[in-house]
């Protein structure tokens, strides 16, 4: 699916309303994302990301000669006891990158 501009500019301006008083999980901490407080996720605007890279262990439709691709993003909410990636997910390991730099990692 391709965008217009204006609906590009239209879902970032949704966007930006919704991190002010996020309600992105099912949480709905309401903390603005853009100060420097933090939620239940305990990130800001912008992406902590801890790995990336192409992932092979999907079905071979999905994966295709090159991989259907992995992002690892930190700070998840859900405290689950036995999480498998607890350093990511409540750790907070990772670097914070722009989008930008994540859309560049998407494509």
């Amino acid at each position: 699916m391709k965008l217009s501009g204006a609906e590009l500019e239209g879902r970032i301006e949704k966007l930006y309303g919704i991190l002010e008083n996020c309600t992105l999980c099912p949480r709905n901490c309401r903390v603005n994302r853009f100060s420097s407080k933090n939620g239940s996720c305990r990130t800001g605007a912008r992406p902590i990301v801890s790995s990336f890279g192409p992932h092979f262990g999907e079905e071979s439709f999905l994966v295709g000669n090159s991989g259907s691709g992995t992002i690892f993003f930190t700070n998840c909410n859900l405290n689950c006891v036995f999480c498998q990636n607890w350093e990511i997910s409540q750790m907070g390991a990772g670097e914070e990158i722009d989008v930008e730099e994540l859309s560049k990692i998407m494509l």
